[in-house]
């Protein structure tokens, strides 16, 4: 396997750990702030976040875990003391700050549930996604597109001066999926097909003249 191929894939297992990471620090959080909302047989009662005061506790709680998480994930000696700094961080860790999250809660009050809870998560993650998975071939140059082609088994179905960096991380993405064995026109054929906002290409452009010739003659199903 090229350098330079690795390095993609590498970068990939280590976005997934962090992606996870930060997944589960989002729902450790939340049960950090559940403490504040047991009432006197230990059960969640999600009225008390109808108080201010509660809500701020609750929030205090979810922050303490997500700055002290950062702290430990990022190799900083300190937790940040100033505000500002505090959210700075969480803005780059978790992608939202102290004060949005109050916002929140201050207008979900006890109807910020569990639920409710991971789907700000989700959406928090997938945010964080599409930053990350950029990164994982901002290394790559135009040179590399030939090697990527022949290394998933495609070089004679693409035509690579067609293609961008982007199109050969798909590629990338595609080969490992199917645990390492060659893409073939068929998947190409399903690429090619599916919108951009589906995670294909949306165009068969980018094939040979050969290939599209191959593809009408066996449809892809």
């Amino acid at each position: 396997m090229p350098k330079h191929i690795k390095e993609f894939y590498v970068r990939g297992e280590k976005i997934d750990t962090l992606l996870a990471t930060t997944q589960a620090v989002h729902s450790e959080a939340y049960q950090r702030g559940l403490s504040e909302l047991k009432n006197e047989k230990g059960e969640i009662d999600y009225t008390k976040l109808e108080e201010v005061k509660v809500q701020d506790q609750f929030l205090d709680k979810m922050i303490g875990h997500y700055i002290t998480s950062a702290v430990q994930s990022l190799g900083l000696k300190n937790k940040p003391k100033d505000e500002l700094e505090q959210e700075m961080l969480l803005q780059h860790y978790i992608g939202i700050t102290k004060g949005e999250l109050r916002k929140i809660l201050r207008e979900n009050e006890s109807k910020y549930t569990l639920k409710k809870h991971e789907e700000l998560r989700e959406s928090l993650i997938q945010n964080q996604r599409q930053k990350l998975i950029p990164l994982r071939h901002n290394h790559f140059e135009d040179k590399h597109i030939d090697d990527i082609l022949k290394y998933v088994g495609v070089q004679d179905y693409i035509m690579k001066d067609r293609i961008r960096i982007e199109h050969a991380a798909n590629l990338l993405d595609l080969h490992k999926s199917k645990h390492g064995a060659d893409v073939t026109l068929e998947d190409l054929g399903h690429l090619t097909s599916a919108s951009p906002s589906e995670g294909g290409w949306g165009s068969t452009v980018y094939l040979t003249p050969e290939a599209k010739k191959k593809l009408k003659e066996k449809p892809h199903r």
